[in-house]
């Protein structure tokens, strides 16, 4: 009796689970679904993410000189990713970032991907407190405490922006003085 109950509880967990990863609503500006809240890469290769995600994703040549220092202090690191499957700056950037980490073979269970509605909310308020306001906005972190962001676009590349901000180099990101007095 004692595992029946156990089978239920974790199929139960499962099942929530499953049901707020890759939430899509209805875009009414586009007229077409979007995705909201936590997600993955699986969910970004549904239609009709699927068309613009591979082709970015397979067009992105890499710096392979930039993404050798990330692969080399990787396994520090963690990211939120925060995105807008409507915003074109995502849809060409966010691609790039599955490719990159992909290259320095990123465990992507410490990549958290929130999508984002039009007034750059999620449906559980993942953003609240980290001041996103423009996607995407690549968050890194290591040892749990931020060591910087990539905003909207990177200043060089994403991989050489990364690299700098891993190896602790002075970066400003875009709209860094968002919302500044």
């Amino acid at each position: 009796m004692k595992n029946l109950i156990m089978v239920i509880m974790v199929s139960h967990f499962f099942t929530s689970c499953s049901t707020t990863m890759n939430q899509s609503v209805y875009d009414k500006q586009s007229k077409t679904k979007m995705l909201v809240g936590l997600s993955n890469r699986g969910g970004l290769q549904q239609d009709p993410f699927s068309v613009w995600f591979n082709k970015e994703y397979g067009a992105y040549a890499l710096n392979k000189e930039a993404v050798q220092v990330i692969k080399n202090d990787s396994e520090n690191l963690s990211i939120m990713l925060f995105m807008g499957t409507w915003c074109g700056d995502s849809r060409r950037e966010v691609p790039r970032i599955y490719r990159i980490l992909d290259a320095v073979d990123f465990d992507e269970s410490r990549l958290t991907l929130i999508n984002m509605d039009r007034e750059k909310n999620s449906p559980d308020g993942e953003e609240t407190g980290l001041n996103i306001h423009h996607v995407p906005t690549l968050i890194l972190y290591k040892n749990s405490s931020e060591i910087g962001r990539v905003i909207e676009s990177p200043i060089q590349s994403l991989e050489e922006d990364m690299a700098a901000i891993i190896n602790g180099e002075s970066y400003t990101p875009n709209y860094s003085d968002f919302g500044a007095n």
